[in-house]
């Protein structure tokens, strides 16, 4: 018995991909924002303005978070709290700390957007992943 592998899996041509044109862009395995939950959303609404539904999300703080749930920093199913994105800020300044130029996606008025967003419906709260 043969066992299928990554090769076996039918791909777009690049005139195929050209004809699906903007739905094959848009699921492709590389885009991050697919990732992202109902609450999510919500939450880019009011931290950054952006409406993930009408198209991809352009600020850093958005793809980041993008990133976050792409990379399993966040669970599928675990809703984003005030106390995540302060540890999450954390880490990424202190892994980048010195670094020329570094911009932290989690700073400035989106994220304290968001921190107040999460504290006015209850999810100012530790998150806990098990």
């Amino acid at each position: 018995m043969r066992i299928p592998s990554s090769s076996d899996v039918p791909r777009l041509t690049p005139v195929q991909s050209a004809q699906h044109g903007q739905a094959a862009a848009r699921y492709s395995v590389l885009n991050d924002f697919r990732y992202l939950t109902v609450s999510d959303a919500d939450l880019l609404r009011a931290a950054t303005g952006e409406n993930p539904a009408a198209g991809d999300p352009s600020s850093q703080f958005a793809q980041q978070l993008a990133l976050d749930r792409r990379t399993g920093e966040l669970a599928p199913h675990q809703d984003v709290t005030a106390v995540y994105l302060r540890n999450a800020a954390a880490r990424i300044e202190a892994s980048n700390a010195g670094r020329q130029g570094f911009s932290n996606p989690y700073s400035g008025e989106a994220m304290d957007r968001a921190v107040a967003y999460l504290e006015s419906i209850g999810r100012a709260r530790a998150d806990i992943r098990l």
